[in-house]
């Protein structure tokens, strides 16, 4: 990796340590996009992320992202195996699954995301 990302991603690490009161180890929450977009790449999420932030790293994912997954057709099979691998996070959505992009706004918050400046 060349040596501008990695103090690219030191930088706004620190930054989010600071601002939000973030630490290790990360919780990132994976979803079948980042999965197939790793998959047509080759690249070995479990391995390389850790490396790339320099951190520990938990990858997470939610029910209803596989569900989603699943429910996409057989092009998103690969992702999805990856996806299953990762630890599965309770999203509170437990009779009918949501879009995945709505599970994870619930998972991460708005005030997370979206600081309201005024």
């Amino acid at each position: 990796m060349k040596v501008k990302r990695v103090k690219g991603a030191k930088k706004i690490l620190n930054f989010y340590k600071h601002s939000f009161g973030i630490f290790e180890p990360y919780q990132v929450l994976v979803d079948l996009t980042f999965c197939h977009a790793a998959l047509i790449g080759k690249v070995l999420i479990k391995e390389q992320l850790p490396k790339y932030l320099d951190a520990d790293v938990q990858l997470v994912t939610t029910k209803c992202v596989i569900e989603e997954g699943k429910s996409l057709g057989p092009q998103l099979n690969g992702a999805v195996t990856i996806a299953k691998r990762f630890q599965v996070r309770l999203c509170g959505h437990k009779k009918n699954s949501v879009p995945a992009v709505e599970c994870i706004k619930t998972m991460i918050g708005d005030a997370v995301c979206f600081p309201h400046t005024s």
